[in-house]
């Protein structure tokens, strides 16, 4: 019967490519106004999430200075958290769990402290901030992450906290740059490893 169900569910975003009806989509966006969307944006989110994870799989742990945020990465990821309408509910997900990981690894940037970064460049901090502050996660994968996105938003301007420093620290300050290694190896795992992980296990059901 589940079987059933699942496969008479309509698939909106195939549909939208090859239907004359298209599915029903829109953003609400932190400053309040409603921005239209196409399931053809969506896509071109994914991919870049798509590329983001291989990327952060050439490394054993998660590294953000060598994504080029500024050529490769230039969509408002950030508003894609606030999609609503015609849409599966995988699609969903898989949409807002690549912004979530890229909203990370803006942060993730500044602690590598390698050069100009991109948060500070755009002056994005206010608008992610917001964000986050108003995004609803409906996972508890999804909750955690954005729990761990504000955790590194909080602490971002100690510099003795960078993964280049090389001084003393205090035992508070050895606890909060601890928690943020921690959180970059969740955030690895559950991401990237964990995605590609999935995605194989997907074929079995094929």
């Amino acid at each position: 019967m589940i079987l059933a169900v699942r496969a008479m569910e309509i698939n909106h975003r195939q549909q939208d490519k090859y239907s004359s009806n298209s599915a029903e989509l829109w953003l609400y966006l932190i400053d309040g106004t409603r921005r239209e969307i196409n399931f053809f944006e969506i896509e071109k989110a994914v991919k870049d999430f798509c590329f983001v994870r291989h990327e952060l799989s050439n490394y054993s742990y998660l590294y953000a200075s060598h994504l080029n945020f500024h050529v490769h990465l230039t969509l408002p990821y950030w508003e894609y958290l606030f999609l609503n309408g015609q849409i599966n509910q995988s699609d969903k997900d898989e949409l807002e769990e690549g912004a979530l990981l890229v909203l990370y690894l803006y942060f993730k940037e500044i602690y590598e402290a390698e050069g100009a970064c991109f948060l500070y460049t755009k002056s994005l901090f206010k608008t992610i901030e917001k964000t986050v502050n108003l995004y609803s996660p409906d996972s508890d994968r999804k909750r955690q992450i954005i729990n761990k996105i504000k955790f590194a938003r909080l602490h971002c301007y100690n510099g003795r906290l960078n993964d280049q420093n090389s001084v003393q620290l205090s035992d508070e300050e050895e606890n909060l740059r601890s928690s943020l290694l921690e959180n970059d190896m969740w955030v690895y795992q559950e991401f990237v490893v964990k995605y590609y992980i999935d995605k194989v296990k997907s074929f079995n059901h094929l």
